[in-house]
C-alpha cells in the first residue's frame, strides 16, 4: 500500500509539474506574441478595435502611451524597445536625425485635421457660423485679442493639437510652406491668440473632458475634428467646427516601423490597417477619416486646405520656445511637497533632483519643454504634519535675473530634509489661500497647484474638513486647479478628493518615477 500510495504521490508531483511548465509556456507563448507599440494618447480610443487586429492578422499589440514630445525622446533613446511607433504625427519626429533613423518605414492610417470648435452662438455672432465664408487664421486671432474668445486647448509643448494650432497659425501668415524661418513668424500674431487659452493641458482627451464640465464659461476648445463630433451628444450646445479658410494641419496617424526582423508582422499589420474592414470601423467608432478610397467619411469635412510642414527643426523649436516663454499667458505654479519622515532616502532625492530638473538641470528633449519658464512665478510650499516653509521666486523677461532666481530655487530643493507626518490637506489649504491672494493682486495668470505626497495623510485637517471649506468659497474663487503626484504609499482616494472639485487631476509617479510626473504635468500648467 505504502509503495502504491508513493507512486501515486509522485504521479501527482509530475501532472502538476507537466501542468505548471504547460501553463508557463502558455505565458511564455502569449508574451512573445505580443508586439509593442509606442502609441500617442490620442490613440487610446484604439484599444476597442485591438481584438479585431489580433483576430485578423494574429497578432496581439500592447500599446505603450505617450505625449508627442515624450515620444520622439522615447525614439531617441531607447527606440529599439518598441516593435512599432504609432503616434498622431512623425513630422517632429523626422526632422530629429535619431527618431528618424529609428524609424525604418511608416504609413498613414487615418486622417484628422485639428480645428477649434466654437459655440454655435458665439460663431454666429463672430460671423463665422456660415462653413461657406470661413475665417482666416488672422480673423481668429484678432478675435482672441480682441478678448472675444475663451477657448480650452492644450500645450503646445505637450500635446499635437496645441502644437498644430500655434504652427498652423504661423504657417497661414507666413505663407512660406516648408521654407518657414523663424523670421517669418508674427509673434504679436500668435500673442493675440495665446489670450484666448483660458484652459491649458498636457492631453487632448483630458482637455475635451474638462471642457464638457465647464462649458458654461468657454466658448470653444482647440482640438482634432474627430473628438469635436464625438463630443457632440454630450454638450448643451452644438459647436460649429471651424476650418480657417487659409489651412489646417492634419493628423495621419503614421504606423511605423522600429525593428526590421519585426519587418513581415509590420506589413501584415499596415496592409489590415488600411483596409476596408478596419477602416470602416475606426471611421464609425472614433470618427476619424479613412484613409481608403471605398470608406466613406463619417459626416466629416474632407475638402480643407492642408498647410505645409516647416523642413528646418530650428523653426519648430524656436517657435515653441518662444510661445513658452513669450507669448502664453504667463503662469502662477505652486508646489506643494511633502517632506514627511516616509520620504527620506531615495524618495527625498527623487524630489530634489525633480525639482531641480525643472529649474534647469533636466538637459532631455522633455526636460527642456518642462522648465520654469520666463514670466513664471513659482512657489514651493514644504509640509510634514504642518506647513513648514512657503516660498516664492519670480521670474521675467531679463535672462541673467532668470538664472539667478533658477539657481536660488534649485539651491532651496538640493536643501530639503524630512521630517515628521502627513498634513495633506492643512497644506493644500494653506497654498490655495496664498495663491488666492496673488490671484487677487496680479489675475491676468494662469494658477495651479501641484501637491505632491508618499503617504496617506495623519495630522492636521481630514478631507471632509477641506472640502467644506473650498464648497464655502465663492464660485469664482474656486477655478484655481489643484493637481496631485501619487508617490509610493500615497492613497488614491484621498488625492482624487482633493482634486476633483477643483477640475484637476492624479498622476501615478509609481508607473515611471517621479521626475517623469513633474515633466508630465507642465503641460497643465
Amino acid at each position: 500500500m505504502r509503495k502504491w500510495l508513493g507512486v501515486l504521490a509522485l504521479a501527482g508531483v509530475l501532472l502538476l509539474s507537466a501542468c505548471k511548465d504547460g501553463k508557463e509556456a502558455a505565458q511564455e507563448a502569449a508574451a512573445a506574441a505580443e508586439l509593442t507599440v509606442l502609441a500617442g494618447s490620442e490613440l487610446k480610443d484604439i484599444e476597442p478595435l485591438l481584438p479585431q487586429i489580433e483576430a485578423a492578422t494574429g497578432i496581439r499589440l500592447k500599446l505603450h502611451y505617450a505625449g508627442t514630445l515624450d515620444a520622439v525622446e522615447r525614439l531617441q533613446d531607447e527606440g529599439q524597445a518598441y516593435d512599432f511607433a504609432w503616434l498622431a504625427s512623425n513630422k517632429y519626429a523626422l526632422l530629429t536625425p535619431a527618431a528618424k533613423a529609428r524609424i525604418r518605414a511608416s504609413e498613414r492610417t487615418m486622417l484628422s485635421p485639428v480645428v477649434i470648435g466654437i459655440k454655435t452662438s458665439v460663431a454666429r455672432t463672430l460671423g463665422w457660423a456660415d462653413a461657406a465664408r470661413p475665417p482666416s487664421w488672422a480673423d481668429i486671432a484678432r478675435a482672441c485679442g480682441e478678448g472675444r474668445l475663451r477657448l480650452a486647448m492644450t500645450s503646445p509643448a505637450s500635446s499635437n493639437t496645441g502644437f498644430a494650432a500655434v504652427l498652423g497659425l504661423a504657417s497661414a501668415l507666413a505663407g512660406k510652406g516648408e521654407a518657414l524661418e523663424l523670421a517669418d513668424i508674427d509673434f504679436a500674431a500668435q500673442a493675440r491668440f495665446a489670450r484666448a487659452q483660458t484652459v491649458t493641458a498636457g492631453s487632448s482627451g483630458w482637455l475635451a473632458d474638462t471642457y464638457v464640465r465647464e462649458e458654461a464659461r468657454l466658448d470653444g476648445l482647440v482640438n482634432y475634428a474627430s473628438v469635436l463630433q464625438a463630443l457632440a451628444p454630450k454638450l448643451s450646445e452644438p459647436l460649429t467646427l471651424v476650418y480657417p479658410k487659409d489651412g489646417v494641419i492634419t493628423a495621419d496617424y503614421p504606423f511605423m516601423l522600429l525593428r526590421e526582423e519585426r519587418r513581415a508582422d509590420y506589413d501584415r499589420l499596415v496592409a489590415y490597417l488600411r483596409g476596408k474592414e478596419f477602416q470602416q470601423a475606426m471611421t464609425a467608432s472614433t470618427y476619424r477619416q479613412p484613409v481608403h478610397p471605398e470608406v466613406q467619411a463619417a459626416g466629416s469635412k474632407t475638402d480643407y486646405f492642408e498647410l505645409a510642414f516647416p523642413a528646418r527643426l530650428e523653426v519648430i523649436d524656436g517657435l515653441l520656445d518662444a510661445y513658452l516663454h513669450a507669448v502664453r499667458r504667463p503662469a502662477d505654479s505652486t508646489f506643494i511637497v511633502d517632506v514627511s519622515g516616509s520620504m527620506q532616502g531615495e524618495r527625498i532625492e527623487q524630489l530634489r533632483k525633480s525639482l531641480q530638473g525643472l529649474a534647469g538641470a533636466d538637459s532631455s528633449l522633455t526636460g527642456r519643454y518642462a522648465r520654469l519658464r520666463d514670466r513664471e512665478r513659482i512657489a514651493l510650499v514644504r509640509f510634514s504634519d504642518h506647513v513648514e516653509d512657503q516660498q516664492v521666486w519670480e521670474l521675467g523677461k531679463d535672462r541673467q535675473r532668470n538664472d539667478r532666481q533658477l539657481q536660488a530655487f534649485s539651491d532651496y530643493a538640493g536643501q530639503l530634509q524630512t521630517t515628521g507626518g502627513t498634513a495633506i490637506y492643512t497644506a493644500a489649504k494653506a497654498a490655495y489661500e496664498a495663491a488666492l491672494v496673488r490671484q487677487h493682486r496680479d489675475p491676468d495668470r494662469t494658477y495651479t497647484l501641484l501637491l505632491m505626497t508618499d503617504g496617506k495623510n495623519n495630522e492636521g485637517l481630514s478631507a471632509k474638513e477641506f472640502l467644506a471649506w473650498f464648497a464655502a468659497l465663492p464660485p469664482e474663487r474656486q477655478r484655481i486647479r489643484i493637481f496631485a503626484v501619487r508617490y509610493g504609499e500615497a492613497r488614491s482616494e484621498e488625492l482624487d478628493a482633493l482634486t476633483q472639485p477643483t477640475g484637476g487631476r492624479v498622476f501615478d509617479a509609481n508607473k515611471h518615477g517621479l521626475q517623469a510626473a513633474f515633466k508630465e504635468i507642465r503641460g497643465y500648467q
